[in-house]
């Protein structure tokens, strides 16, 4: 009998923590994605590329220590919704360009922190960090947070 609870005690260690190596493997494979989404999104607003209002969580948005979301919560009507997100990202893009920014000067791109509410991914430049977070709202993926630091 004691030898049948040991055993039933090393097998019950052996599972749990081969549970707790398979759900991180699957937090690194999430966070890593994220990394990857937060990329793509981030040169896709660098570059003004239009398409990239879908990828942005614009009622959460916090942008360079500014809530944007709130101002865009605000609005009252659909159109207006669509003409801000555009003239964002028309308006982040071209000051970005102005600055000298390119999104090729960003390097080691990296998940900084990921839970199960957000990933943060950073990047650096000769010029500073850029900091990234991606959230998850109704089932999708989008960036909810942008920042620089110097």
């Amino acid at each position: 009998m004691k030898q049948l609870l040991i055993a039933a005690s090393l097998l019950s260690a052996i599972t749990l923590t081969q549970c707790d190596e398979a759900e991180h493997q699957v937090g690194k494979i999430e966070s890593k994605a994220d990394m990857s989404f937060a990329k793509d999104t981030f040169e896709e607003l660098a570059r003004g590329d239009s398409s990239v209002v879908d990828k942005i969580d614009w009622p959460m948005l916090q942008s360079m220590g500014e809530d944007v979301g709130a101002e865009y919560s605000q609005l009252p009507s659909e159109t207006q919704k669509r003409n801000f997100e555009t003239s964002y990202v028309t308006q982040f893009a071209s000051g970005f360009q102005k600055s000298g920014g390119t999104p090729g000067q960003f390097t080691n791109w990296r998940v900084s922190h990921h839970d199960d509410i957000k990933t943060e991914v950073a990047a650096d430049s000769g010029g500073g960090t850029v900091t990234i977070t991606v959230t998850e709202r109704d089932g999708k993926e989008r960036v909810s947070g942008l920042g620089f630091i110097r």
